[in-house]
């Protein structure tokens, strides 16, 4: 379940969540001092601290699902047969062995069609 999880990455985005919170609050007690002013400076790093942590995994999955998600789009640009049955077809009607064939033909002439009757069609 950990596995594969970049937290180098997590924490960096995470403390810079964090950084954002604490700039927000500065902000805000500068333009609105009667509602923001009260805000003790030790309970703003606590609650900076805690964010920090529940962002951090967070950040971690996301980033793990988001590289994965990638890997399985650049495995179907390339027409690996794995990545082909995971996006697969729906249904047992039995032409799945055809439609694995078809794929054997990417970027190749399609033997199927007729030069003559193309050339006719551009003709008129």
């Amino acid at each position: 379940m950990f596995e594969d999880l970049d937290w180098k990455g997590a924490f960096r985005r995470a403390a810079f969540a964090a950084a954002l919170y604490l700039l927000f609050i500065y902000l805000m007690s500068l333009a609105f001092p009667e509602s923001f002013g009260g805000t003790n400076l030790v309970s703003s790093l606590v609650i900076a601290v805690a964010f920090f942590f529940v962002y951090a995994p967070v950040f971690a999955f996301a980033e793990r699902r988001k590289k994965r998600r990638l890997a399985e789009l650049n495995a179907q640009k390339k027409g690996k047969s794995g990545a082909r049955v995971k996006a697969g077809t729906t249904g047992g009607s039995g032409t799945d062995g055809e439609e694995a064939g078809a794929g054997d033909l990417r970027g190749r002439h399609n033997p199927n069609t007729s030069r003559k009757k193309a050339a006719r069609r551009r003709r008129r």
